[in-house]
C-alpha cells in the first residue's frame, strides 16, 4: 500500500437513524450484475452503463454531521440493486405521504390489500403475460361493483421465481385500496374472497380458478386499523420489482430471463384520488425519474461542505477524493 493509499479515508455513509447506508454492498452486487451480462453476450453498452452506476458520489454534509445526496448517475437498469434501492426509497416516501393526503380528505375509509395471481408462466412468455396482467387488472378496476366503493389505489407488480421448475416465473399484484366507509356495512357492496376470485377470472380470461388473497388493514385485535398498519400495507406494495437473486453463473439464464421479461413494463401505478394527489404534489415518475431525490431529506443544498465519494476498482470500495 502506497504512502497516499494510507491517507485516503474509505467513505462511510450513516443515515439520520445511524445505520449505515451500504453503498459499497450494494456496488458489489451491481458489479456482479454487469458481470453476468457480459457472460450472457449483451452489448458492450449496458455492461458499462451498468458498471459506471454510482461511480462518483456527490454529497452535502449539513451542519448536523448527515449526508444529502447531491450528485452522481445511476443506471436505471431493472435489475441494478442500487437503482432498485433508491426507488423502493423514493416509492415508500411517495405512497406514505400520498396517502397521508387521502386519509386527511377522507378520514372515515377504509384500506384493503389485495393481492392478484396468476399461474406460473415460462420465461418465454413472461413479457407478454406481464403486459396481459396490466391489460386485467384495467377491465377488472373498471367493473361497476369495484368502482362503486373505490376512491384511490396503489399497484405494484412483482415476480418470483418458481423454485420447484426450472424456467418458470410467478407474476402477480399487489393493490392497496382505499375504499369508502360504507363498503363493509352496505349489504351487496362487499366483496368476499370468492366473488373477487371469480371477478379476477373473468377479468384476466382465465381457464382456471385463480388464487386471490384480500384482507382489510387492521390491527390483530380491533377492526379499526392504525397508522403502522397502514404503513406495512403501503412497503407491502414498495417491494422490489423481483425478489433478490445471487448475480452468480448458476442464476445467468435468470437475469437473462427476468430482463427480457421486465422489459420496458411499468411496475408502478397510482389511479383514483392516489393519482390525483400525486400530481398535485409534483412527484416525478417512481420508476424512470430522478433517483437523487427520494424524499424530503435528499437532494440539492446549497449550505454545507461538499463531499466526494469515487469506487476504487483495485481495492473494491468507495474513498473519499
Amino acid at each position: 500500500m502506497t504512502e497516499l493509499q494510507k491517507q485516503e479515508k474509505v467513505f462511510n455513509d450513516l443515515g439520520q437513524n445511524g445505520n449505515e447506508q451500504n453503498w459499497r454492498g450494494r456496488k458489489l452486487v451491481n458489479l456482479k450484475l454487469a458481470d453476468s451480462y457480459n457472460k450472457l453476450n449483451y452489448k458492450s453498452s449496458l455492461v458499462q452503463r451498468v458498471s459506471e452506476c454510482a461511480e462518483v458520489l456527490t454529497f452535502i454534509q449539513k451542519d448536523d454531521g448527515t449526508l444529502r445526496l447531491n450528485q452522481t448517475w445511476f443506471c436505471k437498469n431493472k435489475l441494478c440493486p442500487i437503482c432498485n434501492w433508491r426507488r423502493s426509497l423514493k416509492y415508500s416516501y411517495q405512497a406514505t405521504k400520498i396517502v397521508d393526503e387521502a386519509m386527511k380528505r377522507n378520514p372515515k375509509a377504509r384500506f384493503i390489500f389485495l393481492t392478484l395471481t396468476i399461474e406460473n408462466v415460462p420465461a418465454s412468455e413472461l413479457n407478454k403475460s406481464l403486459s396481459e396482467l396490466t391489460k386485467s387488472f384495467d377491465r377488472l378496476f373498471k367493473r361497476r361493483k369495484v368502482q362503486k366503493n373505490l376512491i384511490g389505489f396503489l399497484r405494484a407488480t412483482e415476480v418470483t421465481v418458481e423454485e420447484k421448475r426450472n424456467g418458470y416465473y410467478h407474476p402477480h399484484l399487489h393493490i392497496l385500496m382505499m375504499m369508502k366507509s360504507s363498503y363493509f356495512k352496505i349489504k351487496g357492496d362487499y366483496i368476499k374472497q370468492q366473488e373477487w376470485s371469480e371477478l379476477w377470472q373473468e377479468s384476466a380470461r382465465l381457464l382456471y380458478t385463480p388464487i386471490v388473497d384480500v384482507k382489510a388493514v387492521k390491527t390483530k385485535d380491533t377492526e379499526i386499523f392504525d397508522k403502522e398498519s397502514l404503513k406495512k400495507a403501503v412497503l407491502e406494495t414498495a417491494k422490489y420489482p423481483t425478489k433478490p437473486i445471487s448475480f452468480d453463473d448458476e442464476n445467468l439464464k435468470v437475469i437473462d430471463d427476468l430482463y427480457k421479461g421486465l422489459y420496458r413494463k411499468r411496475q408502478i401505478a397510482y389511479g383514483g384520488i392516489f393519482k390525483q394527489i400525486a400530481r398535485e404534489l409534483r412527484f416525478d415518475d417512481v420508476e424512470n425519474g430522478d433517483l437523487i431525490v427520494v424524499d424530503e431529506e435528499t437532494g440539492e443544498i446549497t449550505n454545507g461542505t461538499k463531499l466526494v465519494a469515487v469506487w476504487n476498482w483495485e481495492r473494491k470500495n468507495y474513498f473519499l477524493k
